[in-house]
């Protein structure tokens, strides 16, 4: 009987003492402002191929998306002997010879004036 007093009385005090008037405040959090001219690539190799998905803020490779600046994807690469102009987010590089290569993109505008987003990554043919 003295335990069980002694249990729903904790019980209780355990129930109301949770019940507060106002919860504390969280901290603030610091949120990082919207990046402007930001480029992300992601790529692939296979066989002589170098698959590329690349995502560039505030950019659109399509007349679709409307506040977009419109663009292309500019590659090159001296080691392989490559220049390519791409409209899409997505493409495949072919026909690269066997070694290592300096894989270089950079968003242009439809004016061929550079948007200030650039990348540079190697690639191993084998």
């Amino acid at each position: 009987m003295k335990k069980r007093t002694l249990l729903a009385i904790g019980l209780v005090s355990l129930t109301l003492s949770g019940c507060r008037d106002t919860p504390p405040e969280p901290k603030s959090i610091a949120v990082a402002a919207h990046v402007e001219n930001s480029l992300s690539v992601k790529h692939l190799t296979r066989g002589n191929e170098v698959l590329v998905e690349c995502i560039a803020t505030g950019v659109t490779f399509t007349d679709r998306q409307k506040g977009a600046t419109a663009g292309k994807i500019v590659i090159r690469s001296g080691t392989a002997n490559v220049y390519e102009e791409h409209r899409t987010a997505a493409f495949i590089i072919k026909g690269m010879p066997k070694g290592t290569h300096l894989i270089e993109l950079e968003v242009v505008g439809m004016d061929n004036k550079p948007l200030g987003m650039k990348k540079k990554f190697y690639v191993t043919i084998s």
